[in-house]
């Protein structure tokens, strides 16, 4: 009887060892799982669900999502939160001059839909300097904002 009884409580404890691994909890490919997911979600315009899927993700080893999970909060209307972590991506600085145009036009969209229209000015322009061929039409679309502000 006792026999049994060890032998349940293994299988019972292989059960849930292969739960927390199939659910990623200890190990590090997890991430890469809820990345995937992520994308998909994006591409399919479920940004919600993006911002999920990129939440649960370490930013510090993945720092190319900042991009799609600052653009997803846009989508949803949270550009508060978009401008948290674009601004993470914008001080890091780590990387390409054409991504950080991205960084800098993005920031200032988000800036812009926040209705901080300095702030929005400052990164158009930077990500204008940069190349950033979207940057002039937004900055279009600013001065359009803002003139409408002030009737």
């Amino acid at each position: 009887m006792k026999k049994y009884l060890l032998i349940g409580l293994g299988l019972i404890a292989l059960l849930v060892i292969i739960a927390i691994i199939k659910n990623n909890y200890l190990f590090s490919f997890g991430d890469t799982e809820r990345i995937d997911k992520g994308w998909s979600a994006y591409e399919k315009k479920d940004y919600s669900n993006a911002v999920a899927q990129f939440l649960a993700v370490d930013l510090n080893k993945n720092p190319d999502i900042i991009f799609p999970l600052a653009d997803s909060y846009l989508e949803i209307g949270e550009p508060y939160n978009a401008i948290k972590y674009l601004e993470i991506a914008y001080k890091n600085k780590n990387y390409s001059s054409e991504q950080q145009s991205q960084i800098t036009n993005l920031l200032g969209i988000a800036y812009t839909n926040d209705k901080d229209y300095n702030k929005a000015r400052i990164f158009l322009n930077e990500s204008d300097k940069l190349g950033n061929q979207k940057s002039k039409k937004n900055l279009q679309i600013l001065d359009s904002l803002e003139d409408m502000s002030n009737k």
